[in-house]
């Protein structure tokens, strides 16, 4: 179905897990209902290019590329930023438009958050410590976006270059991997337990929302 968030690029669940939420390059923060219809929560001069939510508290936190920044939005109102924190590598690597393009809550006040360049998976603390990095670049060209389900422990890995959706350990052991080719420009992903689907969005002229059923 067709949506209106411009040059979509990430998806997440709502907290209460009634609708996605969604950013895209062009600095939109969006609700989307489940039928396609869209409502704005926050808008700024950035390039957004994944969205997750805290479990806890529903916190959001945006991952903005060019700044190789974490941008949190205090709930519930979403309408005062502040940013958490760099990833001092992708600063100073200069990694520029090649930089964070995917972001998850994984567990225990961490998020894992992932770049285009190295295909890389940085695991933080919500104050910025890298706890860890890998790469996955054994099965994807890049990171285009992340989505931990801790139901099933997995991490689900999106490449919109090669057109394919991964689904691997958080440690980066690949699991399973599925061709998306007919979707033109796959960079984001939502697993969506209790609709039974997964959720991808399409950043292309005509931003495309895919629904896709899952057997878990």
């Amino acid at each position: 179905m067709d949506v209106d968030v411009e040059e979509l690029s990430g998806l997440c669940l709502s907290h209460d897990g009634s609708c996605l939420l969604a950013c895209g390059d062009d600095g939109d923060v969006k609700s989307i209902s489940f039928t396609g219809q869209t409502a704005g929560i926050w808008s700024r001069d950035l390039d957004m290019e994944g969205i997750t939510l805290n479990p806890a508290n529903a916190d959001m936190y945006l991952a903005i590329e060019g700044r190789q920044e974490i941008l949190k939005l205090a709930a519930p109102d979403y309408d005062t930023p502040s940013v958490m924190f760099q990833i001092k590598e992708a600063v100073e690597g200069r990694f520029f438009n090649d930089g964070l393009e995917g972001i998850t809550y994984y567990k225990d006040d961490m998020l894992l958050i992932g770049s285009q360049r190295g295909a890389y998976i940085w695991k933080c603390t919500l104050d910025g410590e890298v706890v860890s990095k890998i790469s996955v670049d054994s099965f994807v060209s890049e990171v285009a976006d992340l989505c931990y389900d801790p139901e099933g422990d997995w991490l689900w890995v999106m490449d919109s270059v090669k057109k394919i959706m991964c689904i691997c350990t958080v440690e980066g052991r690949l699991i399973h991997t599925y061709d998306i080719k007919e979707i033109e420009n796959a960079e984001s992903v939502c697993v969506d337990r209790k609709n039974g689907c997964i959720w991808i969005g399409s950043d292309e002229d005509s931003p495309k929302l895919y629904r896709f059923e899952a057997k878990f």
